[in-house]
């Protein structure tokens, strides 16, 4: 997993609000540390203090103070493919308020930034590992808590979504996907975006700009050969698509993040 922008201990006054309709580029570790009102998706949540939340990448939310001063730790990252597997097998309670029991993911937040900003050697897969530890610690606190709330569909759709994302190349329609929950296409979508906040083909979209992301700085495929590899039919599309995503080109994208 690839750290690239955090902050820890960030305080906001009692007027804070910060509203993102399109989500944001990347995975983020929310921890909130005081009172907050959070909308995720079509869900709204009021906060306690020391609530963590892992919001995925392009997923609708927005931010608010609750009576008082804001204040948060972050980390946004972006997941290599295995580390979604990693990611899946914790059971994670995905763009969901998660309330912890202790202070150790604010400290573990707070070590990444030291490290974030030092001039360690190998310092990327330190931060691999304490981003890894973090969000295990964070799982436990999941069990047996959301998952009863889901309606009977979510393990389908939670599978559904996991093969998009492995398979971003494919073509994905509305209609296949549907039949193969036994439910019209206006009902799936409806589901799938209750579900996770975002619409389906958006989101088809978003795995394929995600994959596209993690070829141009693990591979020497040329930027064609990636829209290809990603399931764009052709290569100006894909371009006028990436940039729309991580507003940046797919070649300045590679400069500036491979190492």
């Amino acid at each position: 997993m690839y750290i690239y922008q955090l902050g820890w201990n960030w305080k906001h006054s009692e007027s804070f609000a910060i509203e993102r309709p399109d989500g944001h580029f990347g995975t983020q570790l929310l921890l909130i540390k005081t009172p907050a009102k959070v909308k995720i998706g079509e869900n709204d949540f009021i906060i306690e203090p020391n609530t963590a939340i892992v919001i995925e990448s392009c997923i609708p939310h927005c931010l608010y103070a609750y009576n008082g001063e804001y204040a948060d730790d972050w980390i946004r990252f972006n997941p290599e493919k295995e580390d979604n597997e990693f990611i899946n097998q914790l059971g994670l309670s995905l763009n969901r308020p998660i309330k912890l029991g202790d202070g150790s993911v604010s400290e573990l937040i707070h070590a990444c930034e030291e490290i974030f900003n030092s001039d360690v050697a190998q310092k990327n897969t330190s931060l691999d590992l304490i981003l890894k530890a973090t969000l295990t610690h964070i799982s436990k606190y999941c069990q047996g808590t959301e998952k009863q709330q889901y309606s009977h569909y979510d393990e389908s759709l939670d599978r559904i979504r996991q093969e998009i994302y492995s398979s971003p190349e494919k073509d994905w329609n509305i209609p296949e996907i549907a039949k193969d929950l036994s439910l019209s296409s206006s009902h799936f979508q409806r589901l799938y975006k209750m579900r996770f906040g975002i619409s389906c083909m958006k989101d088809v979209w978003s795995s394929r700009m995600e994959y596209a992301k993690q070829l141009l700085v693990s591979t020497n495929y040329t930027a064609s050969e990636i829209a290809e590899m990603s399931g764009f039919q052709s290569y100006e599309y894909f371009s006028r698509s990436f940039v729309k995503y991580a507003c940046i080109s797919p070649a300045k994208y590679r400069k500036k993040f491979r190492e």
